[in-house]
């Protein structure tokens, strides 16, 4: 059933995926500790110190929604199913080459029943971030994590654990259940799931392998949007849970290149309160998508960040007018087409321009919407 709409609750009107650069202290600290050369302790210490930096930086750029940048992480998501129980990492020699960058090669694959654990170090993460953040009336502290669906990949779920795609998916789902409510116990009001599987499985070329082995694509979606469902159905009233659908754009070339052709199914679908959609000039989604819009309101990602020139304010206010012709511009909102960490390889733009992205959207996002959030 639908939600009412209301005007006071995230995403903001500027708004975020999430991730930021990687400061080059802390790069330097993570290989001093990967060597041997410096204890976890200090690692730690500076971790914190770089996490303050971030929060009082996004605060600084008007930002409400906070989170730490996800600065601890490795990987965007394997730092997170790494902790999970029935679930191991590993790493594999042989990794495929993301547009001539050779990427680092880890891997998740399940070894028995999966569950989350309350030891889980994400939520002592949280706790530093929820304290860092505060409490002023404007600031929010939230928490990213990578959807379940990104254990959907057939290296993943087909194993010799779950015999069944049912009940792999009743476990997924019970699973992050665990784990939104206790982000939920530590004071948590605003969580992001972070998805690029949905975007493989509307790609032709993945599609295509799909079918050749024998899958059901219509019933391997249906799953996904289940379990997705399964989760959101245990989010407090007063907690609120964005997606973030985003094509593997670690880098300014696409891992799934065709996008959002068929996506209106999932976005009519899964009971989220927000949805980061990815908007760019070469792979724009056809803003026809929105008329599946019905409750949500949605982060239209105008802004890249792959390079640190600002983009035309005229064009993005724009692209925020003619998306309201779907949705109300109420339900809009103005956001990068993905984090700003990237995976493989260097950054693409400086941590001052970066930030210079951020307080573009704010300042854009206060002309085109007059009321505050």
């Amino acid at each position: 059933m639908s939600r009412t709409v209301k005007k006071n609750y995230p995403p903001f009107h500027a708004d975020h995926v999430g991730s930021f650069l990687q400061p080059s202290r802390l790069k330097q600290a993570r290989a001093e500790w990967e060597q041997g050369r410096l204890s976890r302790d200090k690692l730690t210490e500076i971790e914190d110190e770089e996490v303050l930096r971030v929060v009082e930086n996004q605060k600084a750029c008007g930002l409400r929604a906070i989170t730490d940048g996800e600065l601890r992480r490795s990987w965007w998501h394997f730092d997170f199913f790494d902790h999970l129980q029935g679930l191991e990492g590993y790493n594999d020699t042989d990794g495929e080459p993301f547009n001539t960058v050779q990427p680092r090669t880890h891997h998740i694959r399940v070894v028995g029943k999966i569950d989350f654990d309350v030891s889980h170090p994400f939520l002592e993460h949280y706790r530093f971030l929820h304290k860092a953040v505060g409490i002023d009336g404007w600031s929010l502290a939230k928490q990213t994590l990578p959807s379940p669906t990104m254990l959907m990949h057939s290296c993943i779920r087909e194993n010799a654990f779950y015999t069944s795609l049912e009940a792999y998916s009743d476990d997924l789902a019970n699973t992050y259940r665990k784990a939104i409510l206790a982000f939920y116990d530590e004071g948590c009001r605003y969580l992001q799931l972070d998805d690029v599987f949905l975007a493989y499985l509307f790609d032709l070329r993945e599609r295509e392998k799909e079918q050749e082995a024998g899958i059901d694509l219509q019933y391997l979606l249906d799953i996904c949007v289940r379990t997705l469902n399964l989760v959101l159905e245990v989010r407090p009233e007063d907690m609120y849970i964005s997606m973030h659908i985003c094509r593997g754009s670690a880098m300014p070339s696409w891992i799934y290149q065709d996008g959002y052709d068929a996506i209106g199914y999932v976005i009519a679908s899964v009971n989220v309160n927000g949805l980061f959609l990815e908007y760019d000039d070469e792979h724009s989604c056809s803003l026809e998508l929105l008329r599946h819009i019905t409750h949500q309101k949605v982060v239209l990602g105008v802004v890249t960040p792959h390079k640190g020139e600002l983009e035309d304010s005229a064009a993005i206010k724009m692209a925020v007018n003619t998306a309201s012709l779907y949705v109300p511009l109420q339900q809009l909102a103005l956001g990068p087409l993905c984090g700003f960490s990237s995976t493989h390889g260097e950054a693409m733009l400086t941590e001052e321009q970066q930030w210079a992205k951020l307080r573009h959207i704010v300042n854009i996002a206060q002309e085109v919407w007059t009321m505050p959030d």
